[in-house]
């Protein structure tokens, strides 16, 4: 039974970003539960605990919310030590392997878009055109699929030459070494999320691939344990009754005079951005941490990585 110390997880089973986190799960093992969300808004639920924002996924422990996927990867890390994916060699080069599979699953959604997007329902394509801020060019899309494919193949090339490199040094079998880690998740989910929407496309480009087959075979076979099912109710339930972890207020190394307690908003800077209020609790180089009232949720603490997200006064 979930409690306020239970890793819940608030997903969708399409959404590869959340692919990210429910793979990091499985290679640390961890116990956790499983709350279905939306795929589009409204997520009346989810915006309890989160006051608005609107990505997936979004990991909840208590009534501490955790967004973006990079900072619930370092939370997970913090916490839960031991089987670490933070490895020797992994140190920043994770962040910029990161950034790089940010930009390759723009072309993933170019290229999903423009074969399934006839099929999508209406009012889906046009959330995701809102979550753009309005520029979902389908038709763009749909004339750019040649070339962009040809761009994506281009990426895995790269991942490609990466193992080789690895098998050649005898570093072993993984990005970086002999075990899975961080940069292995972060180069993992555009394979996986084109396996499920595109599958004879992936099956074409990983023909010439086959390492990146290999290791994404080998990813692939973690099992990890099976989530437990919980309810959007009872895990609004769960941060009403817990409280959020006790931090000392900081902006110490702040570059703007911006203090705690002082009413904030947060938004990711490149899509969805839809403001989240509170106040502030902390703000430094790495995270955002701010505090906010829901009536059904209660007192909680809603955590944001600093990188991707803008930070301004209310």
């Amino acid at each position: 039974m979930a409690t306020a110390t239970s890793i819940i997880l608030h997903h969708y089973s399409a959404s590869p970003y959340a692919e990210k986190i429910r793979l990091a799960l499985r290679l640390k093992n961890l116990a956790w539960s499983s709350v279905d969300i939306p795929m589009m808004m409204p997520k009346p639920d989810l915006t309890a605990l989160t006051g608005g924002y609107r990505k997936t996924p979004v990991m909840q422990i208590g009534a501490d919310i955790y967004c973006d996927t990079n900072l619930i990867l370092d939370e997970l890390e913090t916490r839960f030590k031991l089987p670490t994916l933070a490895l020797p060699g992994h140190e920043g080069l994770s962040d910029m392997v990161s950034a790089w599979a940010a930009d390759w699953f723009q072309q993933s959604v170019s290229i999903i878009f423009a074969a399934l997007v006839d099929v999508m329902p209406a009012e889906f394509v046009e959330d995701r055109r809102a979550m753009a801020g309005g520029t979902l060019d389908v038709d763009g899309m749909k004339l750019s699929a040649p070339m962009v494919k040809d761009q994506w193949r281009s990426n895995l090339n790269m991942l490609e030459q990466r193992l080789i490199g690895a098998q050649i040094t005898g570093a072993g079998d993984f990005m970086i070494g002999a075990k899975p880690g961080l940069v292995d998740i972060h180069a993992h989910f555009n394979i996986w999320w084109m396996g499920q929407a595109q599958p004879d496309f992936l099956a074409a480009c990983l023909q010439s691939t086959p390492h990146v087959k290999d290791w994404f075979d080998r990813i692939s076979d973690h099992k990890g344990q099976s989530p437990e099912p919980l309810s959007a109710e009872e895990a609004i339930d769960i941060a009403l009754s817990a409280a959020p972890r006790l931090k000392p207020a900081s902006t110490s190394g702040e570059l703007r005079d911006i203090q705690p307690g002082e009413t904030v908003a947060v938004a990711p800077s490149d899509s969805g951005r839809d403001w989240v209020e509170g106040d502030l609790v902390i703000a430094n180089a790495q995270r955002v941490i701010i505090a906010r009232q829901d009536e059904r949720a209660g007192n909680l603490h809603v955590h944001f990585p600093r990188v991707g997200y803008y930070l301004r006064r209310v």
